[in-house]
């Protein structure tokens, strides 16, 4: 019986990480000189209590021939720390440099961009054991810093600039 309370509430906790908080790319602005600004969210789509995220442990790579080169990225703000109550949506900056050379180019002139972040999950804001890791992948097509928009649209046909960006589907 116990072995099946604990099945139970693994399954819930499973399913609280899972299906009721969404979590995804908001934007990505270009700053110039190969810096950029990544906005992520988590959303409380379950419409239950609130949930509690240790907020995301958030990396950036940049796919290089066939393997993912790390860049540097960091938080902007104080909300990318601690735990937080996730009632709505809640949104995390950082900042990143993706200056990286013979970058893989799935599409055209754009680099192969993955995020990759790790958190704690939780229905209570104090855990004890009733705590879920989840791990997300984001993928964006990245528009290099020093390509130029002309460039760009040699070879792709877009209604106007180019985006900075171009959200892909998980992979």
């Amino acid at each position: 019986m116990r072995v099946r309370e604990r099945e139970a509430r693994t399954l819930a906790l499973q399913h609280l990480a899972l299906n009721s908080l969404r979590g995804d790319v908001q934007s990505v602005t270009d700053l110039g000189d190969g810096r950029y600004e990544l906005t992520t969210y988590l959303q409380n789509v379950g419409g239950g209590p609130p949930i509690y995220v240790m907020s995301p442990d958030l990396r950036a790579y940049v796919q290089v021939k066939t393997v993912w080169q790390e860049v540097p990225m960091k938080p902007i703000e104080d909300s990318a720390s601690g735990v937080l109550k996730v009632e709505g949506k809640q949104t995390y900056r950082y900042l990143f440099d993706a200056r990286v050379r013979d970058y893989a180019q799935l599409l055209p002139n754009y680099m192969h961009v993955r995020f990759s972040g790790t958190m704690l999950v939780s229905p209570s804001s104090t855990p004890s054991d009733d705590v879920f890791e989840r791990k997300d992948n984001y993928y964006v097509y990245l528009k290099p810093f020093d390509v130029a928009d002309e460039v760009v649209l040699k070879r792709m046909r877009f209604s106007g600039r180019p985006p900075v960006w171009i959200p892909m589907p998980p992979h």
